[in-house]
């Protein structure tokens, strides 16, 4: 099993690591175990974001929250053979309790790269984990043998970077995806789908495939998770403001209207999930 030894400085993947609290990953809420996380490289900073390492505990719990981004995993434990996933967007919340003593590291894989990276449409991915092999034989099993070869997490992770360099250097991803996803951000997906369409230059119907095949899900749905990771965004600045300004400033009726899209999302209520600070650290701590 892995060592989480770190690597000298002047390694030039070595990278910069932050040691964190209980916190989330990319919408992974993480509890009973130490995480890591260690910033990618410049020239992957558009593709992916932070590496993230854990070790699991008896304690350790993992809940999943949607986001629109898929994530390359790769697990290893003392009886067990390491494995990478390629784990798709989720549309539900999902929770997990994975065996003690295993060592999981990765990174996440922002909306729209997931369709590049494996040349798979994305809504066929949706809330599944695959192992990379099963889904690109010769690739995947490239990348295993060569994160078999590491002794620390940081040898793991170096391979991962070089693997993502080499793989997403060149890839472009269509220019009306990236138009979609930017102005459904920037309004925090309180837009309409028509008006979306007319952004970028295709009809609805054209729209909900590309996205469906880029990203995963139609523009509705995807407008709905953006709306939803901003509400996690407001909660990590103000954990205990969900009020009715709140609810019409993301665009909900009011806010049971938010408290029933949180319950959709996270599985929970506004109440429950504000103190655990679940805003997408990716955007608001690592990039």
């Amino acid at each position: 099993m892995w060592s989480l030894q770190k690597r000298s400085a002047s390694n030039h993947f070595a990278g910069h690591w932050d040691t964190m609290p209980p916190v989330n990953v990319a919408s992974a809420m993480v509890e009973g175990a130490r995480l890591r996380l260690r910033r990618p490289v410049s020239s992957l900073r558009a593709h992916v974001g932070c590496f993230w390492s854990i070790e699991t505990t008896p304690a350790t719990r993992l809940r999943t929250l949607p986001d629109a981004c898929a994530t390359l995993s790769i697990e290893s434990g003392h009886s067990k053979a390491l494995e990478c996933f390629l784990v798709g967007p989720r549309r539900t919340p999902a929770a997990r309790v994975p065996a003690p003593g295993q060592t999981l590291f990765g990174v996440r894989l922002k909306p729209g790269v997931t369709f590049v990276f494996s040349g798979v449409p994305v809504h066929t991915l949706v809330e599944r984990s695959i192992r990379l092999p099963a889904l690109l034989p010769e690739v995947g099993s490239r990348l295993e043998k060569s994160l078999a070869g590491t002794r620390t997490v940081d040898e793991g992770i170096d391979v991962l970077e070089r693997f993502l360099i080499q793989r997403l250097s060149e890839v472009q991803i269509d220019s009306r995806v990236q138009v979609a996803l930017k102005r459904i951000e920037e309004c925090s997906g309180q837009i309409r789908i028509g008006q979306l369409a007319r952004d970028c230059q295709v009809s609805a119907r054209h729209l909900d495939r590309l996205l469906r095949n880029w990203v995963g899900f139609s523009p509705k749905r995807l407008a709905r998770i953006m709306r939803f990771q901003a509400l996690l965004q407001h909660m990590e600045t103000s954990p205990s403001d969900c009020s009715a300004r709140v609810a019409a400033e993301l665009g909900y009726f009011d806010q049971a209207h938010l408290a029933n899209e949180v319950a959709l999302f996270a599985g929970t209520s506004p109440g429950r999930i504000a103190p655990h600070r679940v805003a997408d650290f990716s955007k608001t701590r690592c990039e």
